[in-house]
């Protein structure tokens, strides 16, 4: 099971709050680091994730936000960290697009969006109805050192 490791704000304006979930090993690794040491409990929390078979992050909407925006700020975060296919960062936008389309276009306040990560690639659902998965190891690193 999944224990909750990590919430924090990304972005200046704080259009979204991300909650990080993750295997207990890797909280475990996290506590036997100092409170005080930020830079090496952000690079623990990182490696941790990555090795991890499960990892997962939801995004919770605080402002409203067009699909096409949201859909393009996470793809053009995750495009420079991905080393494999560029289609499959474009595959993760177009997922993401699709959920909020399907809500109307937009991401409203509220808005939910979980990343699963895993070994088989990046799951994607939007407000808890599954979008699909984009395949492979490469995109879920790519995705975990976004956050």
């Amino acid at each position: 099971d999944n224990t909750f490791l990590y919430i924090s704000f990304w972005s200046l304006s704080k259009v979204y709050s991300v909650g990080l979930y993750g295997m207990e090993d890797t909280q475990v690794g996290l506590s036997a680091v100092s409170r005080g040491d930020k830079g090496n409990a952000l690079a623990t929390l990182q490696s941790s994730v990555k090795a991890a078979n499960s990892t997962s992050f939801l995004l919770k909407m605080n402002f409203k936000i067009g699909g096409e925006k949201m859909a393009s700020a996470i793809a053009e975060g995750v495009a420079p960290r991905h080393t494999g296919d560029a289609g499959d960062v474009e595959k993760l936008k177009e997922l993401i697009f699709n959920g909020v389309a399907a809500k109307g276009g937009s991401a409203t306040k509220g808005t939910t969006f979980l990343f699963e990560c895993g070994n088989g690639g990046v799951t994607v659902s939007v407000d808890g109805a599954k979008q699909g998965t984009v395949e492979g190891t490469g995109i879920c690193e790519a995705f975990c050192d976004v956050y």
